[in-house]
Protein backbone atom coordinates (compact mmCIF):
# COMPACT_ATOMS: atom_id res chain seq x y z
CA UNK A 1 0.00 0.00 0.00
CA UNK A 2 1.34 3.41 -0.91
CA UNK A 3 1.85 5.88 1.91
CA UNK A 4 -1.47 7.43 2.97
CA UNK A 5 -1.00 10.70 4.84
CA UNK A 6 -4.30 12.57 4.48
CA UNK A 7 -8.00 11.82 4.39
CA UNK A 8 -7.93 12.76 0.72
CA UNK A 9 -5.33 10.02 0.19
CA UNK A 10 -7.72 7.52 1.75
CA UNK A 11 -10.62 8.82 -0.33
CA UNK A 12 -8.65 8.31 -3.53
CA UNK A 13 -7.33 4.94 -2.40
CA UNK A 14 -10.81 3.60 -1.70
CA UNK A 15 -12.03 4.83 -5.07
CA UNK A 16 -9.17 2.98 -6.77
CA UNK A 17 -9.90 -0.23 -4.85
CA UNK A 18 -13.43 -0.61 -6.22
CA UNK A 19 -12.98 0.78 -9.74
CA UNK A 20 -11.70 -2.56 -11.18
CA UNK A 21 -15.17 -4.12 -10.68
CA UNK A 22 -16.44 -1.85 -13.45
CA UNK A 23 -19.84 -1.24 -11.86
CA UNK A 24 -21.81 1.77 -13.02
CA UNK A 25 -22.87 2.42 -9.42
CA UNK A 26 -21.32 5.26 -7.49
CA UNK A 27 -18.18 4.60 -5.42
CA UNK A 28 -18.62 6.49 -2.15
CA UNK A 29 -15.66 6.21 0.26
CA UNK A 30 -17.22 8.19 3.14
CA UNK A 31 -20.67 9.40 4.15
CA UNK A 32 -19.65 12.12 6.62
CA UNK A 33 -16.94 14.74 7.01
CA UNK A 34 -13.82 13.29 8.65
CA UNK A 35 -11.73 14.36 11.62
CA UNK A 36 -8.87 13.03 13.71
CA UNK A 37 -9.66 11.20 16.96
CA UNK A 38 -13.47 11.24 16.64
CA UNK A 39 -15.53 9.78 19.45
CA UNK A 40 -17.23 7.30 17.11
CA UNK A 41 -16.36 5.76 13.77
CA UNK A 42 -19.39 3.94 12.33
CA UNK A 43 -18.72 1.15 9.83
CA UNK A 44 -21.63 -0.42 7.96
CA UNK A 45 -21.68 -2.80 5.01
CA UNK A 46 -22.54 -0.60 2.00
CA UNK A 47 -24.39 2.54 0.95
CA UNK A 48 -28.07 2.68 0.08
CA UNK A 49 -30.09 5.73 -0.98
CA UNK A 50 -29.57 8.88 1.08
CA UNK A 51 -33.12 10.16 0.59
CA UNK A 52 -36.56 8.87 -0.39
CA UNK A 53 -36.69 11.48 -3.17
CA UNK A 54 -34.72 9.95 -6.09
CA UNK A 55 -33.53 13.31 -7.41
CA UNK A 56 -32.28 14.49 -4.03
CA UNK A 57 -30.76 11.07 -3.30
CA UNK A 58 -28.83 11.18 -6.59
CA UNK A 59 -27.56 14.70 -5.86
CA UNK A 60 -26.24 13.62 -2.46
CA UNK A 61 -24.63 10.47 -3.83
CA UNK A 62 -22.98 12.35 -6.70
CA UNK A 63 -21.51 14.86 -4.26
CA UNK A 64 -20.26 12.15 -1.89
CA UNK A 65 -18.65 10.20 -4.72
CA UNK A 66 -16.73 13.28 -5.90
CA UNK A 67 -15.02 14.35 -2.68
CA UNK A 68 -15.06 13.91 1.09
CA UNK A 69 -18.52 15.03 2.25
CA UNK A 70 -19.04 18.42 3.84
CA UNK A 71 -22.47 17.27 5.11
CA UNK A 72 -22.85 14.58 7.75
CA UNK A 73 -25.49 12.10 6.59
CA UNK A 74 -26.20 11.01 10.17
CA UNK A 75 -27.19 14.57 11.09
CA UNK A 76 -28.79 15.98 7.94
CA UNK A 77 -30.53 13.10 6.14
CA UNK A 78 -33.57 10.95 6.87
CA UNK A 79 -32.73 7.59 5.34
CA UNK A 80 -33.35 4.43 7.37
CA UNK A 81 -29.77 4.04 8.63
CA UNK A 82 -29.49 7.65 9.83
CA UNK A 83 -32.87 7.53 11.55
CA UNK A 84 -31.92 4.25 13.19
CA UNK A 85 -28.63 5.64 14.47
CA UNK A 86 -30.38 8.69 15.91
CA UNK A 87 -32.98 6.48 17.58
CA UNK A 88 -30.27 4.35 19.20
CA UNK A 89 -28.33 7.41 20.38
CA UNK A 90 -31.51 8.87 21.86
CA UNK A 91 -32.19 5.70 23.82
CA UNK A 92 -28.65 5.68 25.22
CA UNK A 93 -29.05 9.32 26.26
CA UNK A 94 -32.24 8.46 28.18
CA UNK A 95 -30.13 6.23 30.45
CA UNK A 96 -26.87 8.19 30.41
CA UNK A 97 -27.63 11.87 29.97
CA UNK A 98 -23.98 12.81 29.46
CA UNK A 99 -24.00 10.79 26.22
CA UNK A 100 -24.47 12.66 22.93
CA UNK A 101 -28.21 13.16 22.53
CA UNK A 102 -27.83 13.07 18.74
CA UNK A 103 -25.04 12.70 16.18
CA UNK A 104 -22.59 15.56 15.82
CA UNK A 105 -19.21 16.13 14.17
CA UNK A 106 -17.71 13.48 16.47
CA UNK A 107 -19.70 10.80 14.62
CA UNK A 108 -18.00 9.86 11.35
CA UNK A 109 -18.79 7.00 9.02
CA UNK A 110 -17.85 4.70 6.20
CA UNK A 111 -18.66 1.20 4.90
CA UNK A 112 -16.79 -2.03 4.15
CA UNK A 113 -18.16 -1.95 0.59
CA UNK A 114 -17.85 1.55 -0.85
CA UNK A 115 -20.29 0.99 -3.72
CA UNK A 116 -23.84 2.29 -3.52
CA UNK A 117 -26.45 -0.29 -4.54
CA UNK A 118 -30.20 -0.39 -4.89
CA UNK A 119 -32.72 -3.04 -3.91
CA UNK A 120 -30.23 -5.86 -4.45
CA UNK A 121 -28.08 -4.40 -1.67
CA UNK A 122 -24.53 -5.65 -1.21
CA UNK A 123 -25.26 -8.93 -3.02
CA UNK A 124 -25.04 -6.99 -6.29
CA UNK A 125 -21.36 -6.37 -5.56
CA UNK A 126 -20.47 -9.65 -3.85
CA UNK A 127 -21.37 -11.81 -6.83
CA UNK A 128 -19.09 -9.95 -9.27
CA UNK A 129 -15.83 -11.65 -10.23
CA UNK A 130 -12.97 -9.91 -8.46
CA UNK A 131 -15.03 -8.81 -5.46
CA UNK A 132 -13.06 -10.82 -2.89
CA UNK A 133 -9.77 -9.24 -3.94
CA UNK A 134 -11.30 -5.76 -3.68
CA UNK A 135 -12.81 -6.52 -0.28
CA UNK A 136 -9.52 -7.82 1.07
CA UNK A 137 -7.77 -4.63 -0.01
CA UNK A 138 -10.60 -2.49 1.42
CA UNK A 139 -10.41 -4.20 4.81
CA UNK A 140 -6.67 -3.61 4.87
CA UNK A 141 -7.23 0.05 4.00
CA UNK A 142 -9.89 0.44 6.71
CA UNK A 143 -7.44 -0.87 9.31
CA UNK A 144 -4.90 1.66 8.05
CA UNK A 145 -7.51 4.44 8.20
CA UNK A 146 -8.35 3.51 11.79
CA UNK A 147 -4.67 3.65 12.78
CA UNK A 148 -4.39 7.06 11.06
CA UNK A 149 -7.64 8.56 12.36
CA UNK A 150 -7.45 7.07 15.86
CA UNK A 151 -11.16 6.94 16.76
CA UNK A 152 -12.05 6.31 20.39
CA UNK A 153 -14.80 3.84 19.50
CA UNK A 154 -15.64 1.77 16.43
CA UNK A 155 -19.29 0.79 15.91
CA UNK A 156 -19.67 -2.19 13.56
CA UNK A 157 -23.26 -2.18 12.34
CA UNK A 158 -24.52 -5.54 11.12
CA UNK A 159 -22.93 -8.99 11.04
CA UNK A 160 -21.15 -8.47 7.72
CA UNK A 161 -19.61 -5.21 8.96
CA UNK A 162 -17.90 -7.21 11.70
CA UNK A 163 -15.79 -9.23 9.26
CA UNK A 164 -12.13 -8.59 9.93
CA UNK A 165 -12.74 -7.95 13.62
CA UNK A 166 -14.63 -11.13 14.58
CA UNK A 167 -14.10 -14.72 13.37
CA UNK A 168 -16.30 -16.25 12.22
CA UNK A 169 -18.25 -13.05 11.97
CA UNK A 170 -21.16 -12.89 9.53
CA UNK A 171 -22.01 -16.52 10.35
CA UNK A 172 -21.97 -15.93 14.08
CA UNK A 173 -25.01 -14.57 15.92
CA UNK A 174 -24.67 -10.95 16.97
CA UNK A 175 -25.63 -11.97 20.52
CA UNK A 176 -22.36 -13.91 20.77
CA UNK A 177 -20.11 -11.07 19.66
CA UNK A 178 -18.44 -9.36 22.60
CA UNK A 179 -17.40 -5.75 23.05
CA UNK A 180 -13.62 -5.57 23.01
CA UNK A 181 -10.57 -3.36 22.74
CA UNK A 182 -8.25 -3.63 19.76
CA UNK A 183 -4.76 -2.33 19.11
CA UNK A 184 -5.00 0.28 16.37
CA UNK A 185 -1.44 1.58 16.35
CA UNK A 186 1.53 -0.69 17.01
CA UNK A 187 3.91 2.23 17.46
CA UNK A 188 1.90 4.18 20.01
CA UNK A 189 0.12 1.12 21.49
CA UNK A 190 -3.17 3.00 21.22
CA UNK A 191 -6.40 1.05 21.63
CA UNK A 192 -9.93 1.57 20.33
CA UNK A 193 -13.15 0.12 21.65
CA UNK A 194 -15.02 -2.10 19.20
CA UNK A 195 -18.79 -2.40 19.68
CA UNK A 196 -20.65 -4.85 17.39
CA UNK A 197 -24.28 -3.85 16.81
CA UNK A 198 -27.37 -5.18 15.11
CA UNK A 199 -28.23 -3.42 11.87
CA UNK A 200 -30.44 -0.34 12.13
CA UNK A 201 -32.76 -1.59 9.37
CA UNK A 202 -35.47 -2.64 11.85
CA UNK A 203 -36.83 -0.76 14.80
CA UNK A 204 -36.75 -3.93 16.89
CA UNK A 205 -32.95 -3.67 16.88
CA UNK A 206 -32.84 -0.17 18.36
CA UNK A 207 -33.22 -1.35 21.95
CA UNK A 208 -30.58 -4.13 21.90
CA UNK A 209 -28.17 -1.75 20.16
CA UNK A 210 -28.66 0.92 22.80
CA UNK A 211 -28.30 -1.62 25.60
CA UNK A 212 -25.00 -2.84 24.17
CA UNK A 213 -23.62 0.71 24.02
CA UNK A 214 -24.86 1.33 27.58
CA UNK A 215 -23.13 -1.87 28.66
CA UNK A 216 -19.88 -0.67 27.08
CA UNK A 217 -20.10 2.69 28.87
CA UNK A 218 -21.01 1.24 32.26
CA UNK A 219 -18.17 -1.29 32.08
CA UNK A 220 -15.66 1.41 31.05
CA UNK A 221 -15.36 -0.14 27.59
CA UNK A 222 -16.52 2.95 25.74
CA UNK A 223 -15.04 6.47 25.65
CA UNK A 224 -17.34 9.33 24.63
Amino acid sequence: MNELNTFEDYFNKIKSIWEPLGMQNRIIPFCTPLKMNPNFLVIGLNHSDFDSNPIKAAEIADAYSTKIPSVNTYIEHNHKFAKGLRAVIGRVNEHINTFDAKPNENWVGTNRIAIQTGSEKADAVMRIYGYEKCQKEMDKTLKSLIAFMKPKNILLVGNEACDGFYYPSSKENMENKKIKKVLINKDTRELANVIPLWHFSRGTFYEPCSLRIIEAIQNDLCDY
